[in-house]
């Protein structure tokens, strides 16, 4: 059976090309870059995209984009490369295409190069500032070469960094709040409860995200501060606050009961308002949990595969801070923001080895070997001995202390479970 040597300590990554395999079985399909920039370019009104790259990119973009309603003023093209094309260069092909993009009626493109233009060297943005001047249509590009990333969220936070290029500023509206992740017409997760409250006290709320318009991106610059609630849209609030001064609150990496009070003040301060006392149940749940947890989480090791898009390594830290000791991290991403949070677990005496998890046949064998208490996540369709605490991909859409209070309350329940004593036996419990 193979070893974890080659792993990595968090403290040696410096960026996502440092998170090593867990196991060789690597495989691409949803865990290349293309898939969630295309989705994003499906689902974002008004925009338009050309996919440069082989067939076989040509091919899996229609598959991506199967289900996408186009809507007038939208195109959604792929160019694909020849023979010729792959050895000196695809610059004219380009060109044309989004000239023929333009006259058709597009508005707006998204060009995405794929692997190959970037490994031929092909220089996309240098194409796109060339071209733009032609055209009536504005353009931005985004390099999705998947050797770069091994995993699919730089395809959503990239893209949206480039649309975000396309805004300029506006005149600050005092009442208006983008919420940047969560889309308009998300009614399948509950309305985060801070949410509610900045709406019962008269602000409008402009949602970013899947299903929002482009119209809704390029007036984002007017909005008084972003409420950021997804770790995809974290890059483009960063962005916003540099070039508009928009001040950014980001809920998305926050559990411990002390610090969402001081980011619910400072949304308060920033907004000239005062709170009435609308989370006060909640807030008492989230400490009597947390004091809990305190005790009874000390000494617990763990360790993290597939939370979904909950960012692992805050969560980590935070985890840290109540006594859980990480042994293995699973990251989807290296976020650029992570050496922070890196060293905030560090601080905390505390250097888990991580990996990227992408087989779980191949990997439950390694992850049983280490011995840990407790699994956060999931890991699909083996014959794992590990107890887990599922679902936390949940979590997703929460903010603030309900989001806590759901956190603890699935870790606690897994404990309950194993203490449980066994039909005509003693009691499990962790080591």
């Amino acid at each position: 059976m193979p070893d974890i040597n080659h792993l990595k300590r968090l403290s040696d990554v410096k960026s996502n090309v440092g998170v090593k395999f867990l196991t060789p079985a690597a495989f691409p399909g949803s865990h290349c870059p293309l898939h969630p920039a295309l989705a994003l370019a499906g689902n974002i009104k008004g925009l338009s995209s050309l996919v440069v790259g082989t067939p076989e990119c040509a091919t899996y973009s229609r598959v991506v984009l199967t289900n996408t309603q186009v809507r007038q003023g939208e195109l959604h093209w792929t160019y694909v490369l020849d023979a010729s094309e792959v050895v000196f260069g695809c610059r004219q092909g380009v060109m044309g295409a989004l000239q023929k993009m333009d006259q058709a009626g597009a508005k707006a493109i998204l060009l995405l190069a794929t692997c190959v233009p970037e490994l031929i060297g092909e220089d996309i943005e240098n194409i796109v500032r060339e071209v733009q001047p032609k055209l009536s249509a504005r353009l931005i590009c985004v390099m999705l070469g998947h050797f770069k990333c091994n995993s699919f969220p730089s395809g959503s936070w990239k893209t949206l960094q480039a649309i975000g290029s396309l805004m300029e500023p506006r005149r600050v509206q005092p009442q208006v709040v983008n919420v940047i992740g969560r889309s308009p017409d998300e009614k399948h997760i509950p309305m985060p409860p801070v949410l509610s409250a900045l709406q019962q006290q008269g602000f409008s709320l402009r949602c970013l995200s899947p299903g929002s318009s482009l119209e809704d991106f390029l007036a984002a610059p007017d909005a008084a501060l972003n409420v950021v609630l997804s770790p995809f849209t974290d890059p483009l609030a960063a962005a916003m606050d540099q070039s508009f001064g928009t001040p950014a609150f980001r809920l998305h990496n926050v559990y411990d009961v002390a610090e969402i009070d001081a980011l619910y003040s400072s949304i308060a301060r920033k907004l000239k308002f005062q709170w009435r006392n609308e989370f006060y149940h909640e807030r008492m749940e989230a400490l009597a949990l947390q004091e809990q947890a305190k005790k009874r989480l000390h000494g617990c090791r763990y360790i993290c595969a597939h939370i979904g898009p909950v960012r692992t390594i805050p969560l980590a830290a935070y985890l840290a801070a109540l006594g859980m000791e990480p042994l293995l991290l699973h990251l989807e991403e290296f976020w650029p923001d992570d050496k922070h949070w890196s060293e905030t677990l560090n601080a905390l005496g505390y250097d888990p080895l991580v990996c990227h998890m992408v087989n779980s046949g191949s990997d439950a064998p390694l992850l049983e070997s280490l011995s840990p208490d407790l699994c956060l996540g999931d890991l699909s369709g083996t014959k794992f001995r590990v107890p887990c605490v599922p679902y936390l991909s949940d979590l997703y859409g929460m903010s603030g202390y309900e989001r806590t209070n759901s956190l603890l309350k699935r870790i606690l329940r897994t404990l309950d479970h194993l203490f449980m004593p066994k039909a005509g036996g003693g009691r499990r419990g962790i080591a």
